[in-house]
């Protein structure tokens, strides 16, 4: 179910990535954005903002309010000229959600769930892998740190053996990995590790701990981090009948797996998916403006190619458009490899897709109908919070004019933390994708400029804020959200 998020007025910073198209750049150095014919000026912007003088003069201040300027009118017109929200397009927001409801429709049809497990089975299962069995235990590391000269690890080696040595003669354990163990986060504890099952610790570090009866130390342990010397202290081993039931749930729930993973590539194999050259670098850039409309060969590219098809840019920019603004900005540090792996596996929903639309399966009318209504319904519910529904019109109005009018008296109010504030997120989407949408960004800090020459003539003083390029986002967001109050509840 599609949520609302409801946020004070400039925690406007995890929107910032999600601002509005911007395929066109010549709207002039006085506007900030167009939208369905609408426009947002430097100076009123400027205005809006100068006099609350919590809000420091910068460029991203002005994009997030920028970004919510273009929801609102957007939702304003939409909600209120007639037929517009019955008539608009949800296919961006909905296309997602109903394929993966469709590829659970695939899975229930060609997956049998009910895997039995019989009792023999598992107690050969229990014997073998000791499930639920864990130990308790202490050790001392010799890290090899970036210094790895074979002298320097003989030392180690040699000092691991004589540690080894003096705690099966019964000296104290822990006192000996207080003095050298050079692991920061267990020494100060005499080196306990607490309890851990199998498959926490690395390969050699478990197999020597878990062959280890309580009160034995261990003979030296080499990994990747160093030599090792541990002292086992307790043993907890559950009986077959304690781990029965959630071992049986545990191994049918992987043979499941297992059989999901071959009917995938029994799909996915005649395909011959492969990764276009370059579409990582596509990514990248998609994921930096993903609102950006795209026409033409720009929307059909390639970037992975298959037997009969291929998922495009126009495909991954709809993925992105519904995903949180985290994810976009992850994307621009991924390496190639895992973005690779990221579209082949987009890429792959899209086969099983074709496939249960080629095995005839079908979501209910009433379930698709039902999502619909479920966005039309939240779009509403929004506009009525923000006091954006049954606009009355002026004499002489035109609906136009009347939008523009009740959005401009809502912004300031917004501003001055009069009036709560309402992210659209992923409903902004929809909204979007159905109107033309520009934003000059390159007047974003044309309009900073002018925030602090306003100030400066009404000798309005500036917030004692260091600059916001040099702040982490999670000081930024809290700078913004500390700006104004938080209001309302969530619809």
């Amino acid at each position: 179910m599609l949520r609302l998020p409801r946020s004070s007025a400039l925690a406007l910073l995890p929107l910032l990535v999600a601002a509005c198209g911007d395929a066109q750049r010549d709207l002039g150095p006085d506007t900030l954005a167009q939208a369905a014919g609408f426009e947002l000026g430097v100076e009123e912007t400027a205005e809006m903002v100068a006099p609350v003088a919590d809000l420091p003069p910068d460029p991203g201040v002005i994009e997030a309010l920028t970004d919510f300027w273009v929801d609102y009118t957007l939702l304003a017109l939409t909600v209120n000229r007639e037929g517009a929200l019955e008539a608009l397009d949800l296919t961006p927001l909905t296309r997602q959600q109903l394929n993966q409801e469709l590829i659970l429709l695939l899975r229930d049809e060609v997956i049998d769930d009910d895997v039995e497990v019989a009792d023999e089975e598992l107690r050969e299962i229990f014997d073998r892998d000791r499930p639920g069995e864990r130990v308790r235990a202490r050790h001392i590391l010799l890290a090899f740190g970036e210094d790895r000269e074979p002298a320097r690890v003989d030392s180690l080696r040699a000092l691991a053996q004589e540690l080894r040595d003096r705690a099966r003669a019964g000296e104290d354990f822990a006192a000996l990995a207080e003095e050298y163990s050079d692991d920061p986060g267990s020494a100060a504890r005499g080196g306990d590790l607490s309890f851990f099952e199998r498959g926490v610790m690395v390969p050699p570090f478990e197999e020597a701990a878990f062959e280890l009866e309580p009160g034995e130390v261990s003979d030296v342990v080499e990994t990747q981090f160093g030599f090792h010397v541990i002292l086992v202290e307790e043993r907890e081993t559950p009986t077959f009948e304690e781990v029965r039931e959630a071992l049986r749930q545990e191994i049918s729930q992987m043979r499941t797996a297992e059989a999901e993973s071959i009917y995938v590539a029994g799909i996915e194999e005649p395909a011959n998916l492969r990764v276009q050259e370059g579409a990582a670098d596509r990514v990248r850039e998609l994921a930096e403006s993903p609102e950006t409309p795209l026409q033409g060969r720009a929307r059909s590219q390639a970037l992975v190619q298959y037997q009969g098809g291929s998922y495009t840019a126009g495909d991954f920019r709809l993925f992105l458009l519904n995903q949180p603004p985290q994810l976009r900005m992850q994307l621009s540090g991924a390496s190639d490899e895992q973005l690779d792996d990221m579209l082949l596996s987009l890429a792959r929903g899209e086969l099983l897709v074709q496939e249960a639309e080629r095995m005839g399966l079908a979501l209910d009318p009433e379930e698709v109908q039902g999502l619909e209504e479920e966005i039309r319904s939240q779009l509403r519910q929004v506009a009525d919070l923000l006091g954006l529904s049954e606009i009355t019109r002026g004499e002489g109005e035109t609906l136009e004019q009347a939008v523009s009018r009740t959005v401009g008296e809502l912004l300031p109010r917004l501003v001055r933390g009069e009036q709560d504030v309402y992210p659209l997120g992923p409903l902004a989407v929809v909204l979007r994708e159905a109107h033309t949408v520009r934003i000059a960004r390159e007047n974003m800090d044309r309009a900073a400029e002018r925030i602090s020459e306003i100030r400066s003539e009404r000798g309005i003083e500036e917030p004692a804020t260091p600059g916001l390029e040099d702040l982490s986002q999670e000081e930024l967001e809290a700078l913004l959200r500390d700006a104004l109050p938080d209001g309302g509840t969530e619809p």
